[in-house]
């Protein structure tokens, strides 16, 4: 089964989610599926700076409110900057699996800071960073990455197929800062399984088989040993699909090239 969550873009107030839920459910057809992945470097936008943990390398700060023809899409609120948006590192939404439901046909996408000034969503210019404008085809899959140095996001369909009992499958894309270097993907059970991938650049899904331990992901300059990043005791779940992707950029505090993922099935 794939886990699906539905996502109302507008006010929450006799809105018949769950009718609305109900129908989509049963027919996928009907609506597309898309996926939110912040990869974007930079600790400081438009001079709100974002504070470095101590732990795990990751940022907490002013995250990016959502929208969709002005719309709010994630659960941004007015309590605080970081409440329930989209902030480094993060995936939207961000249950295993999970899509948000979106309707089909021509829509304007913006990443907007969610500056929260006495307790109202207060944008001043400059917290638009991001703004595209797509076509959501209704049973399509898609995820849209925010990532340094891009002006608009980077969006790709999910093409994938259930795998076999036994086995997972797996993509790679590189969406980090490192606009001239080149990735390979080695892993320990099957060897080498992406070669070369440059900036902004895709290898579509490959299938695999499940190995009976958990696996080691290694993150390589194109054509070295040189491992830049990699994901220990990478356990597959029978017939999932995932996404592994390369972010980051040198010299980054906590943001520096890496490798990780998210579960598209």
């Amino acid at each position: 089964m794939i886990s699906v969550l539905f996502f109302s873009c507008k006010k929450e107030t006799n809105d018949k989610i769950d009718v609305l839920e109900k129908y989509y459910l049963d027919n996928p057809e009907a609506i597309a599926q898309v996926k939110f992945i912040h990869a974007y470097t930079p600790l400081t936008i438009n001079g709100t700076a974002a504070a470095v943990t101590a732990t795990n390398g990751t940022v907490s700060g002013t995250g990016f409110r959502i929208t969709m023809d002005g719309n709010k899409i994630n659960g941004a609120q007015n309590t605080a900057a970081n409440t329930n948006t989209l902030i480094w590192g993060g995936v939207y939404p961000p249950s295993s699996g999970a899509y948000a439901f979106l309707p089909p046909g021509a829509h304007t996408i913006k990443f907007i800071m969610n500056r929260i000034v006495s307790g109202t969503f207060a944008p001043i210019a400059g917290d638009e960073v991001f703004t595209s404008t797509v076509e959501f085809k209704p049973g399509k899959k898609y995820s849209m990455f925010i990532a340094d140095a891009y002006t608009t996001p980077y969006m790709v369909e999910d093409k994938f197929t259930e795998p076999p009992r036994d086995q997972y499958g797996v993509r790679f894309i590189n969406v980090t800062g490192e606009t001239t270097t080149r990735y390979d993907v080695i892993t320990a059970r099957h060897g080498k399984i992406f070669s070369n991938v440059g900036y902004r650049e895709m290898q579509d899904y490959k299938i695999l088989t499940i190995p009976t331990t958990a696996d080691t992901i290694y993150l390589r300059t194109a054509g070295t040993n040189t491992v830049v990043s990699q994901v220990n005791t990478f356990s597959a779940g029978p017939q999932r699909v995932y996404t592994l992707y390369a972010r980051g950029k040198t010299g980054v505090t906590g943001r520096t090239p890496s490798i990780t993922f998210y579960t598209n099935r």
